[in-house]
């Protein structure tokens, strides 16, 4: 066995820095509430990037957050606060 370990494919290896979507019907603060729930899993200055945009018909808004990440635990806190906030449609 050697010191470092083989990494599988498709495996996060953490620290790291993921995109974090997610859609929801359009509302004027949802690009906050997004942030808000990434910041409440994450150390002030994890948020390295934010991206938004309107669906064609200007009906649905998505929110991708660029976010450094320590380990797969805030992921999972991050996603399933998202997953049961009820104007958060879908993640990716």
């Amino acid at each position: 066995m050697t010191d470092k370990q083989e990494e599988e494919p498709g495996k996060l290896s953490f620290p790291c820095t993921i995109g974090i979507k997610a859609m929801g019907r359009q509302a004027e603060d949802f690009e906050h509430k997004i942030k808000e729930i990434v910041a409440s899993h994450t150390a002030a200055d994890a948020i390295v990037k934010v991206s938004c945009r309107e669906s064609n018909n200007g009906n649905y808004h998505s929110v991708t957050c660029e976010v450094r990440l320590e380990n797969r635990e805030q992921m999972e806190a991050i996603y399933q606060t998202m997953h049961d906030h009820p104007d958060i449609l879908m993640t990716l």
